[in-house]
């Protein structure tokens, strides 16, 4: 596994979709639940490639500096403080930076992927 800077972040939200609403949809990739209140301070995407049987990830462009708090989760129809690891959820994120996320979710090209991640 090449190590490419994305290992160094405590939580890692990858960013699926905006809702009509402008909560987001994302994906808990990270060891441990998402809090209620987290900050989340960079932005940055990553391409994913298929080398035969495994798939490899690599950064893609450069990291953007962002302060986005994790407001409200919703998970499963239900109002709960965390988005569980290794789950989606439809979230309500806010602070600087939202603009940055809708336009990386809006210019996003097939096989990349776009991530939130906190310090």
């Amino acid at each position: 596994m090449n190590f490419d800077g994305r290992d160094m972040h405590r939580l890692k939200l990858m960013v699926d979709r905006e809702l009509p609403d402008g909560r987001v949809v994302v994906i808990n990739d990270s060891r441990e639940n998402a809090p209620v209140g987290v900050l989340f301070t960079s932005l940055f995407a990553e391409d994913v490639e298929r080398h035969g049987d495994d798939f490899i990830q690599k950064t893609a462009g450069t990291s953007v500096s962002v302060a986005l708090r994790l407001e409200s989760v919703e998970w499963f129809r239900k109002s709960i403080d965390v988005v569980p690891s290794g789950h989606n959820a439809a979230v309500r994120l806010s602070g600087e930076g939202l603009a940055a996320l809708k336009a990386h979710l809006t210019a996003r090209k097939d096989g990349r992927l776009v991530f939130l991640g906190s310090e």
